[in-house]
């Protein structure tokens, strides 16, 4: 069968990333699959099946990661656009401490917010990220909260404000620094926010330690893109990290030299907030325009049997602007801004099934075990069959709005709404 070792050297990396790791580290969880292999998340549930609610400072659609015992999450003033660093204890819901850093308000998409990025974390703490009209603040903190290093990488040009994600990669911080062009930014500010000068994008990595730029790659500017990286297992052994940008297309990155692999440059014309998805020996993405998503492509990479990279599919209909979808068992499972999920043959892009649920989603779904969690904005957490059929199992109420995508670590799945920070520990199915 073609293909058949890449999609095998990934499985096996996939298994050994989710074994070595019971934490959700960053946005979507271990290297970003948003997958879990938690065993007794219940599918329905009420309030009183809570371990613990912990009400939260300002506001924040940022989704919540887990090392340890502990959880750390953003949070903005919407009157001050002052951002919070929040360290919560994971078995008890409890503020452990809290680091406010004073910023500038700014323009911002009305459904974006001063706490839209999610942080990164490990052993050593965790590491924050949040833009403002003339700053990109990367922010490294001790897991006691001792500020460790920060970084402002400068002006931060967008039509809609920021929601920058760093990840951690061995030894340093990844973070992609793609902004707009005025040209383009002309359509979508208001007459009373002048722009002359294009954003200066870039992909950079820091030292974990010290935050010493260890590499940096200059990048084209066109439109504003929110995509997380992700780190790819190459056939040799080695590893590289997919970023996704209007400019710049699908880029492989070699996380130690920052030398460019390869890249796909045409593949994403327009806005990418979906992130990258590796799909067997493919790289899956998105790009669109408002709240709708254009086009969904499959590529992949360059390979022992191939030197340039190819475009394997292509797909027009119901995709996912802002949710990233979910890779399992061959399927790709996908939650729609209008309401759509769907799942599709991974492999060559045919429809499996496409149906309207209940909601409108911009958190992306997760998976733990055989069930999809799919949190629409409205805070309801739709529970589907992560299967060749289309099986809704449940919609469970959070009560609140929600734009963040649920983290699961410690046997236990954590959701952030507009206001809260909620624990659902898994003890017995209902």
């Amino acid at each position: 069968m073609p293909h058949m070792k890449p999609v095998l050297i990934f499985s096996f990396f996939l298994l050994a990333v989710l074994a070595e790791s019971a934490d959700w580290p960053r946005f979507r969880g271990p290297n970003g699959t948003g997958i879990s292999d938690a065993k007794n998340i219940p599918t329905t549930w009420t309030a009183d099946d809570y371990a613990w609610t912990t009400d939260l400072p300002g506001q924040g659609h940022g989704s919540p990661v887990v090392v340890g015992n502990h959880i750390y999450l953003l949070s903005g003033d919407e009157q001050t656009a002052q951002r919070s660093v929040l360290c919560v204890n994971a078995a008890d819901g409890k503020l452990l401490w809290q680091r406010a850093f004073d910023s500038t308000p700014g323009h911002l998409h009305s459904d974006n917010n001063y706490a839209s990025s999610t942080p990164a974390a490990d052993a050593n703490g965790v590491v924050a990220a949040w833009t403002s009209t003339d700053s990109f603040m990367l922010v490294a903190l001790s897991n006691n909260g001792h500020e460790i290093w920060r970084r402002d990488m400068g002006e931060y040009k967008s039509a809609w404000g920021g929601a920058p994600c760093p990840i951690i990669v061995d030894d340093v911080v990844v973070i992609l620094n793609d902004q707009m062009d005025p040209k383009i930014m002309v359509r979508f500010l208001p007459e009373t926010i002048k722009l002359t000068e294009p954003g200066k994008s870039s992909a950079i990595a820091f030292d974990r330690a010290t935050g010493k730029v260890q590499w940096k790659i200059d990048r084209r500017t066109i439109i504003a893109g929110y995509a997380t990286p992700c780190v790819r297992q190459l056939d040799n052994g080695s590893r590289e990290i997919v970023f996704f940008g209007t400019g710049n297309g699908m880029t492989g990155v070699d996380p130690a030299t920052g030398k460019i692999n390869w890249k796909v440059e045409d593949a994403l014309r327009s806005r990418t907030v979906m992130s990258p998805v590796l799909a067997g020996d493919l790289i899956i993405g998105s790009h669109g325009r408002g709240l709708v998503g254009e086009k969904l492509i499959a590529v992949r990479p360059p390979n022992d049997q191939n030197d340039e990279a190819e475009v394997v599919f292509e797909i027009v209909k119901s995709i996912p602007l802002v949710p990233t979808p979910i890779y399992r068992n061959g399927l790709l499972f996908m939650t729609c801004e209008t309401g759509i999920v769907s799942c599709i043959d991974a492999a060559d892009g045919q429809e499996i099934w496409r149906e309207r649920v209940r909601g409108k989603f911009y958190a992306s779904p997760i998976c733990v075990g055989d069930r999809l969690f799919c949190v629409d904005r409205s805070g309801n957490v739709i529970v589907l069959a992560a299967s060749e059929q289309f099986t809704k199992l449940a919609s469970n109420p959070l009560g609140d709005d929600c734009f963040a995508t649920p983290a699961v670590a410690n046997e236990t799945i954590y959701f952030r709404t507009a206001s809260q920070l909620i624990a659902l520990t898994g003890k017995t199915e209902r």
